[in-house]
């Protein structure tokens, strides 16, 4: 599932429909619309420089450079499937999917603490960067303390 969600490309980043970004890498009150890569990039670049003003990242943290955009769901769980009597799989609420690079999935998986058995044997199936998921999680000072900064 998360390979077919990934194999599609999107140029513009953000919900489908359009509107703000929400989800576990955007602060609790949504982010942008963002119109292309750059103002992506520029947001949570200047989310990472909060959090290195306020010592909560590191100084090496290397900047964000998006070169993908994939179709992200941000809430695969057990909770988020459902399996019908033909046994098919279902995989619903989508309220914070949209186009986002692909270690949003990895780095979201990651961080859902009551299912860590799930996380792991989903996590088996994707493709992701161990760095770039420290590099997201170097910003949720950004995220919350610092969500007005």
């Amino acid at each position: 599932m998360t390979h077919q969600l990934q194999s599609i490309h999107l140029s513009t980043p953000g919900p489908i429909g359009g509107g703000p970004s929400r989800g576990m890498w955007f602060t609790v009150y949504g982010a942008g619309p963002f119109q292309d890569r750059q103002q992506i990039e520029d947001w949570f670049n200047h989310k990472l420089a909060i959090c290195k003003r306020f010592k909560n990242a590191k100084e090496d943290t290397p900047r964000f450079d998006f070169q993908t955009f994939v179709l992200t769901h941000h809430d695969i769980c057990p909770r988020n499937l459902i399996l019908d009597t033909s046994e098919h799989l279902w995989l619903i609420d989508w309220a914070f999917a949209g186009a986002y690079p692909p270690v949003f999935e990895a780095a979201t998986i990651m961080r859902q603490h009551p299912f860590t058995d799930f996380n792991q044997q989903v996590l088996q199936s994707i493709n992701y960067d161990p760095e770039k998921i420290q590099q997201l999680e170097s910003i949720t000072y950004g995220l919350s303390t610092g969500a007005f900064l």
